[in-house]
């Protein structure tokens, strides 16, 4: 078993106990700053009969809201089987279960399987994953459109963070790990296939961005 191969097997142990977590603090707190700010900058891009690709797309709240405000249909990918049964009971529940998918597995793996998307999004996906330039060369492969994503900004604070986090998975005996990747590798992987930026906003430990297919 590879390096990746590994990772995807620890994260798929991590994410299904986060599954929980993650779906009692949506229905409490709803969107978080950056997801709110990539529903609104791909709102003013135009979401009327869009489809989208979600990759890393927990209980399923971003793309679902992306549908309920005028997306036509989604694709929601994660490696977690918890949390596509939390996005699956979520999409019945807000009546949108007729134009959702789910697919469990490595988005890597299954790329080239996939239709193209008009949108695809990567909320604090890139973070999980050893190989940001596979991911997103993979990403890129099936979008048309506009890929939007989130991911740790590089400095002292974020690095510390992630280092605890990760003491904390192996004190654990989890063999996921957390990576805060070069900001220039993620933006020149999409730069160099034709996507340019058109929105960055910077918080205290997120990149979000937005890139559009020139």
């Amino acid at each position: 078993m590879d390096c990746c191969s590994r990772h995807v097997a620890a994260a798929q142990r991590c994410f299904g106990w986060m599954s929980k977590l993650s779906e009692r603090r949506y229905r409490r707190k709803g969107l978080d700053e950056n997801q709110q700010q990539i529903v609104k900058t791909l709102e003013s891009l135009g979401l009327e009969g869009v489809s989208l690709l979600e990759v890393g797309c927990g209980v399923g709240v971003l793309h679902q809201t992306l549908l309920e405000m005028g997306a036509a249909n989604a694709l929601g990918i994660d490696l977690a089987p918890r949390m596509l049964e939390f996005a699956e009971s979520r999409a019945r529940e807000r009546q949108l279960n007729q134009r959702t998918e789910y697919k469990l597995g490595d988005f890597v793996e299954m790329c080239d399987t996939l239709d193209t998307a008009d949108i695809t999004v990567l909320d604090k996906v890139v973070c999980c994953y050893p190989a940001p330039r596979e991911l997103l060369s993979a990403a890129i492969t099936c979008t048309r459109g506009a890929i939007a994503l989130t991911y740790p900004r590089k400095h002292f604070v974020s690095e510390l963070s992630n280092h605890m986090w990760n003491f904390g998975f192996w004190l654990f005996g989890s063999d996921f790990r957390g990576f805060v990747h070069d900001p220039q590798i993620i933006q020149q992987s999409l730069e160099e296939r034709g996507f340019h930026r058109v929105f960055n906003r910077d918080s205290r430990m997120w990149h979000t961005q937005v890139f559009v297919a020139s």
